[in-house]
């Protein structure tokens, strides 16, 4: 089974590290009530409640060089709830340039709310090389 732990190592440095030092804030995963009435478990929140975020470690292409349309719906899914939120900013943080290109021709064919930003983090080149490790572990897995 794939093992997620360098995506969550991922996650905390971004939120931890890169996050501060590009936004001017503190953040920290958090559980927020929704306007619809339920709660849901976010990436990223700052001190102030005013930025809500969720981290994306996700490439745009799957390992036979197709569009991740699985990634792509779950990022939309996590767009559901942050328009369910409230907050002076709502981001999707990527990790992955191509993902960011692909969220950013998505939003320019307008199948993305204006309230919602995207943004590229900067990782760390060990932390990437890792993340490239696991994903290609993972991709091995599935394969018949």
């Amino acid at each position: 089974m794939a093992d997620t732990r360098v995506q969550l190592e991922v996650e905390d440095w971004v939120r931890e590290n890169w996050m501060p030092s590009q936004l001017g804030a503190s953040f920290s995963r958090e559980r927020l009530r929704l306007t619809s009435g339920g709660v849901y478990d976010f990436d990223a929140v700052s001190v102030s409640r005013d930025i809500v975020a969720v981290i994306s470690t996700s490439g745009a292409r799957t390992a036979g060089g197709n569009l991740a349309i699985g990634k792509l719906h779950k990022i939309r899914s996590d767009i559901l709830f942050l328009m369910l939120v409230e907050a002076k900013r709502k981001l999707v943080v990527l990790t992955e340039q191509d993902m960011f290109d692909q969220c950013t021709k998505e939003r320019e064919g307008g199948r993305v709310p204006r309230e919602i930003e995207f943004i590229c983090a900067e990782i760390p080149q060990e932390l990437r090389d890792s993340l490239v490790r696991a994903r290609e572990k993972s991709s091995r897995e599935v394969r018949p």
